[in-house]
């Protein structure tokens, strides 16, 4: 099947979907695939450059604000597992 046929069977299914619901999840996939992927979460989670810059922005923060854990912190819970 090439592509030409693929979108119009892509297009006929999506014009005779009545499930609001299925059509909310199509839109946020949509709204994913239309920015530009610049990295992924350990999870697997496409990040688009405004969410990359947010997710450092952020972690800048914790640091500032001593909201993190040193390595010999780490280590000493390590023990105790």
């Amino acid at each position: 099947m090439d592509i030409a046929a693929k979108k119009i069977e892509l297009m006929d299914w999506l014009l005779h979907i009545n499930d609001e619901s299925k059509l909310k999840k199509i839109m946020a996939l949509k709204t994913v695939l239309d920015k530009e992927v610049v990295a992924h979460t350990i999870s697997g989670y496409p990040v688009d450059k405004e969410e990359y810059i947010n997710m450092v922005k952020d972690a800048d923060d914790r640091i500032s604000s001593g909201n993190y854990t040193t390595i010999e912190d780490l280590e000493k819970e390590i023990e105790n597992w």
